[in-house]
């Protein structure tokens, strides 16, 4: 596809990718398989989601489940993780039940950091590691289950800024992708995106490929480190 071009090599290199059988992660993967790389799909059922090989584990119990992927990766040479799962339940906030709040941070939040945690020791010409989280790190929208969503993806802004300064001169560098509203995913409903989407400067849905740009973007862009990319089309500038 003509949008490949532009994607810097990773031959050889191994992504681990969480959320690998998700409209994001297959796009992910895509792109990083293109650029020349292999990936290490992580997701609850078996399949790789368009990746080389798979790994199933269960990010609800995330230091069970980095376990499982230090195993899997074996002596490979990984230079990136891409910790694209999530989960979201609906619920808000009076509603929110103990098990759902702990599940929403295990998966969210908790697992980016067991898994960067694992895996940063012994990346290998890093490339580096980029957590996709949500405009739910900065807004909460009116309608819809945001409180336990919105706390653990803010938590992954501040887990990036901590982990780029900790790990910066090892060469190692962790950004976040903030996507916008999207159809896809986590049983988001058309009506609810399209609300969303009123509120984008161009009135358009953020997709999985513009997501994966992104994603890619970071993976490969020396020099950028500890940031938040907002691929949102300009969400909230007007009003």
């Amino acid at each position: 596809m003509p949008h490949h071009r532009a994607d810097a090599r990773a031959d050889g290199t191994w992504l681990v990718l969480t959320g690998a059988t998700g409209a994001v992660g297959q796009a992910v993967s895509a792109r990083w398989r293109h650029a020349g790389g292999r990936v290490l799909g992580v997701s609850r059922t078996a399949g790789a989601g368009g990746g080389d090989e798979g790994v199933v584990a269960d990010l609800r119990s995330p230091w069970a489940a980095a376990g499982r992927v230090k195993a899997a990766v074996a002596s490979r040479p990984v230079g990136a993780l891409v910790h694209a799962a999530g989960v979201v339940y609906a619920d808000q906030a009076l509603r929110t039940t103990p098990d759902e709040w702990d599940q929403t941070l295990a998966v969210n939040l908790t697992a980016a950091f067991a898994l960067a945690r694992t895996l940063a020791p012994i990346l290998t010409s890093p490339q580096g590691v980029v957590l996709v989280g949500s405009i739910d790190a900065d807004f909460a929208p009116r309608e819809g289950p945001d409180a336990a969503y919105g706390a653990a993806k803010a938590g992954l802004l501040g887990l990036a800024r901590h982990l780029a300064v900790e790990w910066g001169p090892a060469g190692t560098r962790v950004n976040v992708v903030l996507p916008g509203p999207m159809t896809t995913g986590m049983g988001v409903s058309v009506a609810h995106a399209a609300a969303g989407a009123a509120g984008a400067a161009d009135r358009r849905w953020t997709t999985a490929e513009e997501v994966a740009a992104a994603v890619m973007f970071l993976l490969t862009a020396g020099g950028v480190t500890g940031q938040a990319l907002r691929v949102d089309h300009g969400w909230q500038l007007g009003y």
